[in-house]
């Protein structure tokens, strides 16, 4: 099913930006969280993300990946996540991240 069109303002007002994640690891107490640290170069930001079953925390790390960087903080597990990540899913529920696929430097803007 197709969604509301947006105008191009309104696709302006999204902050997309290329992070490097630093350190990821996993959320107590959930099956499905990990606690992602993405670095944009000159601000770093901390994003709780449900893609646990389709990654490990530990090859996430140095993945350069899309991340809305003005998404309004939100508590999850009791912990705030800053941001979101952009990744894809399929039919079946797998789960693919939205990466780039140069050595492109952190915080770099997309659009």
């Amino acid at each position: 099913m197709a969604k509301e069109e947006i105008d191009i303002d309104f696709f302006r007002k999204i902050d997309l930006k290329v992070g490097k994640i630093i350190s990821a690891e996993n959320v107590e107490k959930s099956s499905k969280l990990l606690k992602i640290n993405v670095s944009f170069g000159d601000h770093q930001k901390t994003i709780l993300s449900g893609i646990r079953k389709d990654y490990t925390a530990e090859e996430l790390v140095g993945k350069r990946i899309i991340v809305i960087d003005n998404l309004k903080p939100a508590k999850l597990m009791g912990l705030e996540s800053q941001g979101m990540l952009l990744a894809a899913s399929d039919k079946t529920g797998k789960i693919s991240l939205i990466t780039v696929d140069r050595d492109i430097e952190e915080g770099s803007n997309i659009g």
